[in-house]
């Protein structure tokens, strides 16, 4: 039995991805894979998905839900958020379809928000497709200075900011993978370094609970354990089997 398994705690609703085909609005081919926006219906609701060589990398709710997480691995990014009011500036790396800080500037009109993206073509996606534009129309988001977009490998970005955040999101992936220097042990020192006295560190990692797809959850914690005084998996989608490939997000503080 995997000795992790009782250090797993439960969040965020359930359901499953029903897997609808649907209207592709756009499609490009770029260093990082082949881009694909369209249409479709998730967990039986229209939502617009963001995939990268077929995996789905974002999505978005349209109409008066625009801003809020589909993804139930950004959920709990935001409950993490909800439950921090002292949190002043965050920083994400990875933004894909910017899920997480439309949510946090829409709802939280105290924070700062740094997003790190490598490709320069995800954020105009977000912008024409994924409502980021109307988040400045409606909110201001870059123009006040509560959200910066920079284009920068998140690497090299850390290696060069002076910045401190309160909440560092590594949401860095490649396809189905995560960014391999990020989440290295190099990559976490370096995240490290960047986090406030009481900072936060959450990392979204594909993986099972037990079995042989769990080898990902294992050797992540067994790092993070090294490094961080307290390190707690949140399991994103309890009806999923254990043996199954998942979403858990760790969560690391400093103290």
């Amino acid at each position: 039995m995997n000795p992790i398994k009782g250090r797993i705690k439960n969040i965020i609703d359930k359901g499953r991805d029903d897997r609808t085909p649907g209207k592709v609005l756009y499609r490009a081919r770029k260093k990082f894979g082949d881009y694909v926006i369209k249409n479709g219906v998730y967990r039986g609701v229209e939502t617009r998905l963001y995939e990268v060589d077929g995996v789905r990398e974002s999505a978005s709710f349209m109409g008066d839900r625009k801003y809020d997480p589909v993804f139930d691995y950004i959920k709990c990014f935001c409950r993490v958020l909800d439950e921090r009011p002292e949190t002043g500036n965050i920083l994400m790396i990875g933004g894909a379809g910017f899920q997480f800080p439309k949510y946090a500037i829409s709802r939280h009109p105290d924070i700062r928000l740094d997003v790190v993206e490598i490709e320069p073509l995800a954020v105009k996606i977000a912008r024409k497709y994924f409502y980021l534009d109307d988040l400045e129309e409606e909110y201001g988001a870059e123009s006040s200075g509560r959200l910066r977009i920079i284009i920068d490998d998140g690497m090299d970005f850390l290696e060069e900011t002076d910045e401190k955040y309160d909440i560092i999101i590594n949401d860095a992936y490649h396809s189905d993978k995560p960014d391999s220097a990020l989440s290295s042990p190099k990559g976490i020192m370096r995240i490290q370094r960047h986090m406030s006295e009481k900072g936060i560190y959450l990392f979204n990692l594909i993986t099972s609970i037990e079995g042989v797809y769990s080898m990902p959850l294992n050797m992540s914690f067994s790092l993070l354990d090294s490094l961080f005084p307290d390190v707690k998996c949140l399991r994103c989608t309890p009806d999923i089997p254990d043996k199954e490939l998942q979403n858990v997000v760790f969560c690391c503080r400093n103290e």
